[in-house]
């Protein structure tokens, strides 16, 4: 079944560093941030003394100074450079236009007076996480999601889990995708589940961007969690067009690859996550969410006179089946896939299927190269880290009544991969299987031996005919729907975040299950079957 994880997306605080005339013609920056402004100017263009003022929400001019109650912090570095920092719910920020605004009044000892508003986009607030997703993640697991405040409000504006009994850490993440873009750095906080099946957090990465290239890179990880810290210099910038500027960094993982002669798969998800601070003073940019996945191939059947048929069953009981109407089956990576192959249409009790060899390559040619075992001499292929485990067919009964006609076992999906790039290579996986149908006799009894991995079959007849059956419809490996796509708008007048989940993001597809046996009877005097495909 399909999977599909919400993506939890924090809008870019910005930061403008303008120049206008007369006293403002100093080095003066805005940083906007999630629940204040902090405006600072080094110096001015004179060189006489100089008062802060600005109003508060009666429209009444107050001088500047310290104050908690109206959550006013101000820092006067020098007679002509000063920081101040101002909440936006304090006395001397008002909500004006979708803004927040201050209006700052400079006054030097002449009474020249300048006045300068100042804005910030007002955010809009992102959902709060359930209760359930903010519990599910243990103490031990959790990373902070914002240092700046304890508070509830601005914790799940942020789109963060709020515990107010842990005094050290009590806002976390707990999204399986958090971004957020500051003034001058990004931040991405990864869930292991983000994907299924999960990611191997050890291998998260930025694309081109390692410690060494950027020093201020920091890297914080848990058992659930990983989140990677690094400056905006530290991500390649793009001028576009009307003076904005795109800074974008991509966020992957590498996978476990196994590889055997010209075969390479894998069973872990593949994750890319572009994301791209863009800041402008122009409007508001989208934000889009797209996975594609490539449409499973049409069914196939082969009839003969002997009929051996696949079924792929809805779980490890073997109770049910999927029918026509079922396909394509959605599976992810090692997700089991319960399969079956059986004889049709015959009702000798004697008979016993034997499963000799079974293997993956992405042809309907069985020949084709690369190639991954599945089952050696009907037994698991002991190279692979996840084996096929054989079923036992069960006690014979109404729904089995010639258990020696079936074949049971279950895999653990996979893909396969280019061994050099470790990319996943397009199209599709089949599976094939060589048989055998066996008469038990007083020297041979028709059961491989997994022991001594030993071929024990007897003589048999037309050795080289082949019969290609398929499961009743494909099985489509992949989480997400294709062409999902989900827009919203970003709400910041200044800044924006796009973020971008590749084709593969989530999953890795594989189609199309299909398999060649090897039909070969046995001849057990004085019975004789002839097989004709």
């Amino acid at each position: 079944m399909a999977r599909f994880w919400e993506v939890g997306v924090l809008l870019c605080w910005l930061t403008v560093v303008f120049g206008t005339q007369d006293f403002w013609d100093g080095s003066t920056k805005l940083t906007c941030g999630p629940e204040a402004m902090q405006f600072s100017v080094s110096s001015v263009s004179t060189e006489s003394p100089f008062v802060w003022r600005a109003l508060d929400h009666k429209g009444k001019a107050l001088l500047l100074h310290n104050s908690s109650a109206c959550g006013l912090w101000v820092r006067k570095k020098s007679d002509t450079a000063v920081h101040i920092k101002a909440a936006y719910d304090g006395c001397f920020v008002r909500e004006k236009n979708g803004d927040h605004v201050m209006t700052v009044i400079m006054e030097d000892v002449n009474r020249k007076v300048e006045l300068k508003d100042l804005k910030c986009p007002l955010m809009p607030a992102m959902d709060a996480p359930a209760p359930g997703v903010c519990t599910a993640v243990a103490r031990q697991d959790r990373l902070s999601c914002t240092e700046q405040s304890d508070s509830k409000e601005i914790c799940e504006r942020l789109g963060c889990c709020f515990n107010p009994s842990d005094p050290t850490m009590s806002c976390y993440f707990g999204k399986p995708l958090t971004a957020q873009c500051t003034d001058s750095s990004v931040q991405v906080a990864i869930s292991a589940a983000l994907t299924m099946p999960s990611l191997i957090l050890d291998s998260v990465h930025v694309l081109d961007v390692t410690q060494t290239s950027c020093p201020g890179m920091r890297v914080s990880k848990t058992n659930q969690f990983i989140s990677i810290h690094f400056p905006l210099s530290c991500s390649p910038m793009n001028q576009m067009p009307g003076g904005t500027i795109l800074y974008e960094n991509t966020i992957g993982a590498t996978q476990d690859v196994r590889t055997l002669n010209r075969a390479s798969i894998t069973r872990d998800s593949t994750m890319r996550v572009t994301i791209r601070c863009t800041y402008s003073s122009t409007g508001i940019a989208p934000l889009q969410l797209q996975v594609f996945t490539l449409p499973p191939p049409l069914p196939v059947s082969t009839t003969g006179p002997l009929l051996l048929e696949m079924r792929i069953a809805r779980d490890l009981q073997y109770s049910s089946y999927y029918s026509d109407g079922d396909y394509p089956v959605q599976k992810v990576l090692r997700d089991p896939v319960y399969l079956e192959v059986r004889i049709l249409q015959k009702t000798d009790p004697s008979l016993v299927l034997i499963v000799n060899d079974c293997w993956a390559n992405p042809s309907l040619a069985a020949t084709q190269q690369p190639q991954w075992p599945i089952l050696e001499h009907s037994c698991p292929f002991l190279g692979d880290n996840y084996l096929t485990q054989l079923v036992p067919p069960g006690v014979q009964s109404l729904s089995l009544p010639f258990p020696s006609h079936y074949k049971r076992f279950s895999i653990s999906t996979f893909t396969f991969v280019d061994g050099r790039t470790q990319h996943a290579l397009g199209g599709l996986v089949y599976f094939h299987c060589s048989a055998t149908v066996c008469v038990p006799s007083t020297t041979d009894s028709c059961t491989p031996s997994c022991l001594t991995r030993k071929k024990r079959r007897t003589e048999v007849i037309n050795p080289g005919e082949m019969l290609t059956v398929t499961s009743d419809g494909p099985v489509d490996f992949t989480t997400a729907k294709s062409d999902y796509t989900s827009t919203g708008n970003l709400g910041s007048e200044d800044s924006s975040l796009t973020i971008v989940r590749g084709a593969v993001a989530i999953g890795i597809l594989l189609a199309g299950v299909i398999i060649a046996v090897m039909c070969v009877h046995h001849r057990h005097a004085p019975k004789t079957y002839n097989v004709t495909v």
